[in-house]
C-alpha cells in the first residue's frame, strides 16, 4: 500500500506498463497464430508451440524488467530512509532443464544503445523456420520479426529458474491450442468457430505466462526485503469476482502459504508492496473488503461463500454498468 502520492502514481503506472507488455506480446501472438493450421494440427502444432514459447520467454523478461524497476522506484518513494539494500537470492545454482530461460540482462554503458534481447532475436528465427516447416502461404509484416528493444537500458532482475514455468506454458499452449481445437471439432463445432474460441483461450493463457515474469520477480524482491510488511493485490477498475475477492482481503500476503500470486488467464492484476500497514489500500480494495464483510463474513463459508460472493459481485457490476449507460 502506498502512503505517498508518488507511490500511488508508481503503482498505477506499473499496472499500465504491464498491460503494455501484454499488448505488445499479443501483437506478435497474432502473427504466430497463423502458423497453427486447423486442418493440420498434428503437423503444425509442435512448431507453433515452440515459436510462441520463445516469444513468451522474451516478453516475460520485459515484464520482469518493468516490475523490477517499479520495485526500486516504489521503495525509494515509500521507504526513503532505509539505507539497507536487500540481498536478492541467487538462484543460478538451481539445476536447469530445457528449454532454457534467458540470462539476466546486463546494464549497458551510459550512452550506448541497448542490444536487442537474445531471446527476441531467437524468436524471430524460430518464427521464420516454423513458417517454412508449416507450408502455409500468407502475407505478414516482416517488421514483427525484428522489433527494436523496448528499453534503452537493461534492468538487472532477480535470477529465477523458470524451468517449471516453461513446462507449464507448453502444456497451456497445447491444451488451449491444438488439443482445444480438436476437442471442439470433435464435439461438433465448425472448424472456424473452434479456431476462434481456441484463439481467445490460447492468447489468455500465453499472456498470463508472460506476466508471470513481473509477478514472480516482484514477489522475489519483496521476500528478500526486510522492510516490507506485506503485499496487497492491485486490480483494474472492473476486475472479475475472483480478483476482487483476493484484493478485498487487503495486505495479508507474504506468509509461506500465501506467497504465490494466483492469476487466471487474461488477468490484469499486479502486486503492491506494503511498507506502512496504515496506508490506504489501492484501487477498490476497501470497497471489496466492505462488500465481503457486509454480505459474506460469518454468514457463509467454503464453496457457498464463493458462490454467494460471485452472485453479489456480479449484481454490483450490472448495477454499475446500468448507471454508466444511463
Amino acid at each position: 500500500m502506498a502512503s505517498t502520492p508518488e507511490g500511488r502514481r508508481l503503482t498505477e503506472a506499473h499496472r499500465q506498463a504491464q498491460m503494455d507488455v501484454r499488448d505488445e506480446f499479443l501483437t506478435e501472438f497474432l502473427v504466430l497464430w497463423a502458423l497453427l493450421d486447423t486442418a493440420r494440427l498434428d503437423e503444425t502444432g509442435p512448431g507453433w508451440i515452440q515459436a510462441v514459447l520463445r516469444a513468451v520467454v522474451a516478453y516475460r523478461l520485459l515484464s520482469a524488467e518493468v516490475a523490477t524497476q517499479y520495485y526500486w522506484d516504489f521503495r525509494a518513494a515509500e521507504a526513503p530512509d532505509s539505507a539497507t539494500r536487500p540481498r536478492i537470492p541467487d538462484l543460478r545454482d538451481v539445476p536447469r532443464e530445457t528449454p532454457p530461460r534467458p540470462a539476466s540482462p546486463r546494464r549497458e554503458h551510459a550512452g550506448r544503445p541497448a542490444r536487442e534481447p537474445r531471446d527476441r532475436r531467437r524468436a524471430g528465427r524460430d518464427l521464420e523456420r516454423a513458417i517454412e516447416r508449416s507450408g502455409i502461404r500468407w502475407d505478414f509484416d516482416e517488421s514483427a520479426l525484428a522489433r527494436p528493444a523496448r528499453r534503452d537500458v537493461r534492468i538487472e532482475i532477480p535470477d529465477i529458474n523458470w524451468t517449471r514455468e516453461n513446462r507449464a506454458t507448453e502444456v497451456s499452449l497445447n491444451v488451449t491450442g491444438p488439443i482445444g481445437q480438436k476437442s471442439r471439432i470433435g464435439r461438433g463445432r465448425p472448424p472456424s468457430q473452434a479456431r476462434d474460441e481456441s484463439f481467445v483461450e490460447a492468447s489468455g493463457a500465453a499472456s498470463r505466462h508472460v506476466l508471470t515474469g513481473g509477478r514472480g520477480s516482484l514477489l522475489t524482491l519483496l521476500k528478500a526485503d526486510s522492510q516490507v510488511q506485506r503485499w496487497i493485490r492491485v486490480t483494474d477498475g472492473d476486475p472479475c469476482a475472483f480478483c476482487a475477492m483476493l484484493a478485498g482481503r487487503g495486505p495479508v500476503y507474504l506468509t509461506e502459504d500465501s506467497a504465490g500470486f494466483r492469476a487466471h488467464d487474461h488477468c490484469a492484476c499486479t502486486a503492491e508492496p506494503v511498507y506502512h500497514l496504515d496506508a490506504p489500500w489501492p484501487g477498490r480494495a476497501q470497497e471489496f473488503h466492505r462488500l465481503w464483510r457486509e454480505h459474506i463474513f460469518k454468514r457463509y463459508s467454503g464453496k457457498k461463500a464463493i458462490r454467494e460472493w460471485e452472485r453479489i459481485y456480479r449484481q454490483l457490476q450490472r448495477e454499475q454498468r446500468q448507471v454508466e449507460i444511463a
